[in-house]
């Protein structure tokens, strides 16, 4: 057995020198692996706690660490036509019936798990005619985006999330639905840029 090793000494070095590579190349891949997943932001959106176009729009934070929630977008569609504006202020209250005007605002941080109501659906067809000086009522809605645009990493880059509700006429009450259960992460460049643009314009008016 020893004249086995003795022989073959260079050729078991290299062996098990090639076993400790592919173990720390294994070690360090769990480590890039959970890195990323804590680094990485993830927002849902989500419908719920009553019913049709009351329902409420829940956002939650299911990320490892807190996201400044910047601002959100809704794109209505109506009769083939679709229009986009800034929903973040909950300009359907009134100055009088709040003490706090944090309260008038969907800006502030998310904590990991924590969920936040946005307000109902209606409220965010609301905000949007009122932005656009459109007279839209929800039943005349075709579909709901809701994009929401954070702030995560330390403030060095710019996240979000969005999703879809389709409304439907059921004859006595409108529903909304979404055909998903997941949320769309925006992870391209573009995407992030152009909603970071939108948000500079509204800071500028």
């Amino acid at each position: 057995m020893l004249e086995f090793y003795a022989e073959n000494l260079q050729i078991l070095d290299s062996a098990l020198n090639a076993v400790m590579v592919l173990i720390w190349t294994v070690y360090l891949h769990l480590i890039l692996l959970n890195h990323l997943r804590q680094s990485g932001t993830v927002i849902h959106i989500d419908i719920g706690a009553a019913k049709g176009a009351r329902s409420r729009c829940l956002v939650t934070n299911l990320s490892y660490n807190p996201v400044y929630v910047q601002g959100l977008v809704a794109d209505l569609a109506c009769n083939g036509d679709t229009s986009r504006t800034i929903v973040t202020d909950r300009n359907e209250i009134s100055e009088d019936d709040v003490e706090d005007p944090l309260a008038r605002t969907n800006r502030g941080t998310l904590q990991p798990g924590e969920t936040v109501d946005i307000g109902s659906l209606a409220d965010i067809v609301n905000r949007a005619r009122i932005s656009l000086k459109q007279d839209w009522t929800p039943d005349q809605i075709d579909s709901v985006t809701v994009s929401v645009v954070a702030i995560a990493g330390q403030a060095s880059r710019i996240v979000g999330a969005s999703k879809t509700f389709i409304a439907k006429d059921n004859s006595d009450h409108l529903t909304f639905s979404s055909q998903s259960l997941l949320t769309d992460q925006m992870r391209p460049g573009k995407t992030r840029e152009e909603f970071s643009r939108i948000l500079r314009q509204q800071t500028q008016e």
